[in-house]
């Protein structure tokens, strides 16, 4: 888990009939009470994200992480946590280089 203070932003691309969404929003409640992070959700079929749309309209749910390819269909918990626990202390290093 973080300590310095890095957060994470995961974005869901997700459309309102998408079982699979919800399954995915389940399991990231569970990841969430190991790493925590924020959670917006993008519905590609609303008008003006027709870029996602075209990209995604197969694939969701798609899961970005800080605006990075994370994840999608389905959400394996443990796989997850790591890998968001991976960017987390990327970012950690990354602000301690900087400083």
């Amino acid at each position: 888990m973080a300590t310095k203070g890095s957060r994470l932003m995961l974005t869901m691309f997700t459309h309102s009939r998408c079982q699979l969404c919800v399954n995915a929003k389940e399991a990231l409640a569970q990841v969430r009470q190991q790493v925590p992070f924020e959670i917006e959700e993008v519905d590609i079929k609303k008008p003006g994200n027709e870029q996602w749309f075209e990209e995604y309209k197969y694939d969701v749910p798609v899961i970005h992480a800080n605006n990075e390819f994370l994840l999608w269909h389905r959400v394996n918990i443990p796989e997850t946590v790591s890998k968001l626990q991976e960017i987390l202390a990327k970012a950690d290093a990354t602000k301690d280089k900087s400083q």
